[in-house]
C-alpha cells in the first residue's frame, strides 16, 4: 500500500501484495443476490448481465460509477456481483468510485490498487478478494480521520509524514498482531490500514472473528464497525 499525503494534491494509492485469503461464506455463491425488503433497507438483487452495455447500466444506476473500464463481460459481471454483495452487507452505506478498471496485466507485484476516485484490478484467480480488499481501502479512507498516518513505516517517510504514532501503536501491539496473523492473514499486520482492509475482506466473506479483531477494527476506524459489530452478534 502507498499513501500520498494530503499536500500531494490529496492522492493516495494503496497496493494490495495479493495474499490469498481463503474464507467461509455466509452468502450463497450463485450471481443472484436477493433478500427480503424491509422498512430500512432494500436489498439490491444482481443478475447476470448479457452484455457490456447492460452490466455498465447496472454499475452507473446502483453504484455511481461513471467510467467503467471493463472490457470482459464476465470480469463485468464479477465486479458487479461483488459491489452488490458489499451494498447489501453495508445496508446501502457502502461507497464505490467513479472509475473501475480491471486489466489484464502480467509481471506485476500488486493485483489492486485504489485511489480517491478509482479502484484498479489486476485480472487474476484472486480477484474476487482483491475487489473487496480495495473496496475497504476506498470506504476506509472516506470515513477515516487519520487515514493518511496508517500505512507502513516507509510509505509515511515517502509521503512526508513524521507522525509515526499509529504505526508504532499498531506494531508494538504484540498480543493484536498474533491475533491479526492467526485469524486474519500475516500480511494484516503490516500495518492499521491493510488490516483493516484485510478484515473488511473477511466480513464481506462471512468469516467469523472474535470480538477483539472487531475491537481493533473499531479502534483504527474500519468502515461499517458499529453495523458489522452488531451483524455478527445475531450470528452468535
Amino acid at each position: 500500500m502507498k499513501i500520498r499525503s494530503l499536500l500531494m494534491q490529496n492522492v493516495n494509492i494503496i497496493k494490495y501484495s495479493g495474499q490469498k485469503l481463503f474464507y467461509q461464506k455466509i452468502l450463497p455463491s450463485k450471481d443472484l443476490f436477493i433478500r427480503q425488503n424491509t422498512s430500512v433497507f432494500k436489498y439490491l438483487s444482481h443478475k447476470k448481465s448479457t452484455n457490456l452495455e447492460e452490466a455498465i447500466i447496472f454499475a452507473k444506476e446502483n453504484f455511481g460509477v461513471k467510467n467503467f473500464n471493463i472490457n470482459d463481460l464476465s470480469c463485468a459481471n464479477l465486479l458487479n456481483q461483488i459491489f452488490t454483495k458489499i451494498y447489501n452487507i453495508t445496508n446501502g452505506n457502502a461507497v464505490f468510485p467513479a472509475v473501475v478498471s480491471i486489466k489484464k496485466q502480467k509481471n506485476t507485484r500488486f493485483l489492486g490498487e485504489s485511489g480517491s476516485k478509482y479502484i484498479e484490478v489486476i485480472q487474476s484467480p484472486d480477484m474476487v478478494n482483491t475487489i473487496i480488499h480495495e473496496t475497504g481501502h476506498y470506504n476506509h479512507e472516506r470515513g477515516c480521520s487519520n487515514f493518511y498516518k496508517m500505512g507502513k513505516l516507509q510509505e509515511l517517510i515517502d509521503d512526508g509524514i513524521t507522525d509515526f504514532s499509529i504505526y508504532e501503536q499498531f506494531k508494538n501491539d504484540k498480543n493484536s498482531l498474533k491475533l491479526i496473523k492467526k485469524h486474519i492473514c500475516p500480511y494484516a499486520t503490516s500495518s492499521a490500514a491493510e488490516f483493516v482492509a484485510c478484515t473488511f475482506n473477511a466480513i464481506i466473506n462471512g468469516k467469523k472473528l472474535p470480538a477483539e479483531i472487531y475491537d481493533l477494527y473499531k479502534k483504527y476506524e474500519g468502515p461499517f464497525a458499529d453495523l458489522f459489530i452488531v451483524n455478527a452478534k445475531r450470528m452468535l
